[in-house]
């Protein structure tokens, strides 16, 4: 993001006015590992015998560190499986993966869903161009439009290798605490090494000891 945001609490929320482009400049970088380029319309122009009359190259740098934006994918994959990004669902094949956002703004003025796959992103956003209601929330109106398309481009699969620097780890999302395995209810979550819960669960010493009783009782 080159604009100048202001540090308001509500900057976390996405309180900020943004062009689709923008948008999409933003969340190329995430789906493409965190290396940023500029968006061009336009590669290269050629004469009629093809020859290249001029040429734009792509200037890539990195600019995210692989651990956060390995877990920032994570956390929007989860948003399109159980969060607000669920009826792409009923557009798409539950087997595509995808990493996306919806957002929606007060007074349901605009909607929004901004995501990517294995070789595509795109950003949709619908609106009224006197800013007065859409009537529209993200999951409404842009993530309907967004799943059409993408059903009709059929993109590869959402490609995640992990960092060597994240480590996942069972974890109790009641309590937040460490878990394993065994825990009722427990999930894995990916983590920056060292950074996840140290504490231990409650359920982690019931689980243990269900666990010996149930060898005990085996074995009498």
């Amino acid at each position: 993001v080159e604009q100048r945001l202001n540090p308001y609490p509500s900057l976390v929320l996405g309180a900020v006015e943004m062009s689709p482009l923008q948008v999409t400049g933003m969340y190329q970088t995430f789906a493409s590992g965190g290396f940023r380029m500029p968006l061009r319309a336009i590669s290269a122009v050629l004469a009629a015998d093809q020859t290249p009359l001029q040429s734009y190259a792509l200037k890539v740098r990195a600019v995210i560190d692989p651990a956060p934006g390995f877990l920032t994918t994570t956390a929007l994959r989860h948003a399109v499986r159980e969060g607000t990004g669920t009826a792409i669902y009923q557009v798409l094949p539950a087997s595509q993966d995808v990493a996306g956002k919806t957002g929606t703004t007060d007074n349901l003025r605009d909607s929004w869903f901004a995501g990517y796959t294995g070789d595509m992103v795109a950003v949709v956003w619908v609106g009224r161009d006197d800013n007065s209601p859409a009537g529209l929330t993200g999951s409404a109106g842009a993530l309907q439009v967004w799943g059409d398309m993408m059903r009709r481009l059929q993109p590869a699969p959402l490609g995640l290798p992990k960092p060597d620097s994240v480590e996942t780890l069972w974890v109790d999302p009641t309590s937040g605490m460490l878990a394993s395995e065994d825990c009722e209810s427990a999930r894995q979550f990916p983590f920056i090494k060292g950074s996840g819960p140290t504490v231990q669960s409650s359920c982690v010493t019931q689980a243990e000891g269900s666990i010996k009783k149930l060898s005990r009782s085996f074995f009498e």
